[in-house]
């Protein structure tokens, strides 16, 4: 499952598949791999991991579990690990809705500016105008972007598997996004090479580390790099209006995901609401 279908899911190959292969649940033979076993499984995780970890791992263990019946062709009657067959842990899957509020953006550029890697500051904008997740972003090459057509092509996305069937996922390029990469192609335009990196942030461990410094430096509680991809999709989504649209920019898997990441304002969605009631008044009078 690991060579077929997480290539691109480093984080889960080193934290999460070693978790399910330690455990005595891995010992198991496949006629032994029940609901009851899993939920075995589930009690020992919940001695030692958070709910969130647990539910995390569990759904894993599901999927491969998934993967085996739909192309392994293993006989399980119905998945074992399947979220109907074996409870997950309550409020564990709690959606998270960090937006930046006030100046906060303002003053992560700011302190951002003070790193002594440049594209720093650039990354966060890029993380902020177009909305990919930071592998994505990462592994960026000058030949992926093509202004003419406002495209991007990302060969390594969180879905990579589904390259090899379809070839690279297009996304549309942003307004915003384009501007900040042709000003960037425009200073390093002497030494830029198609197959150079966009970015120069070093490695993404070292720029996590910098983000969680930096975020503490600015006063920004509870703040993670990710978190940049909640509030891109929820920008976003007031010029891509149509669900499906947004989705295409964004890169999400499907609407459920997306509706994880669009976390719109109270008072704006309000706002709405009044200038809707407005128009309709004026129309009226």
């Amino acid at each position: 499952y690991v060579r077929e279908e997480m290539q691109t899911r480093e984080n889960d190959r080193k934290g999460h598949i070693p978790a399910i292969l330690q455990d005595e649940i891995a010992q198991l033979a496949l006629v032994d791999l029940t609901p009851t076993a899993v939920r075995g499984f589930r009690d020992r995780l919940a001695e030692k991991y958070s709910g969130a970890t647990v539910v995390k791992r569990l759904n894993l263990l599901a999927a491969i579990c998934q993967h085996a019946i739909a192309e392994w062709d293993v006989p399980f009657a119905k998945n074992p690990a399947a979220a109907t067959a074996v409870k997950r842990p309550a409020g564990a899957d709690k959606k998270r809705n960090r937006r930046l509020v006030g100046d906060e953006y303002e003053r992560l550029l700011e302190v951002m500016a003070q790193s002594p890697w440049p594209d720093d500051v650039a990354f966060v904008r890029f993380a902020i105008e177009q909305g990919t997740r930071r592998e994505e972003a990462l592994t960026l090459r000058w030949r992926d972007i093509d202004f003419d057509r406002h495209s991007l092509s990302f060969a390594k996305t969180k879905t990579m598997h589904r390259a090899i069937e379809r070839g690279p996922e297009i996304r549309p390029l942003t307004p915003g996004a384009a501007r900040l990469l042709r000003t960037l192609l425009q200073a390093q335009r002497k030494s830029s090479q198609p197959g150079d990196l966009v970015f120069d942030i070093g490695s993404k461990d070292a720029f996590s580390v910098r983000v969680g410094r930096m975020t503490k430096k600015a006063g920004l509680r509870d703040l993670t790099f990710h978190d940049l991809r909640h509030e891109a999709t929820s920008r976003l989504a007031r010029i891509y209006t149509n669900p499906l649209e947004l989705r295409r920019v964004t890169g999400h898997n499907d609407i459920k995901s997306l509706d994880r990441y669009y976390q719109p304002h109270a008072e704006d969605l309000a706002a709405k609401a009044i200038a809707y009631e407005n128009r309709n008044s004026a129309d009226k009078e």
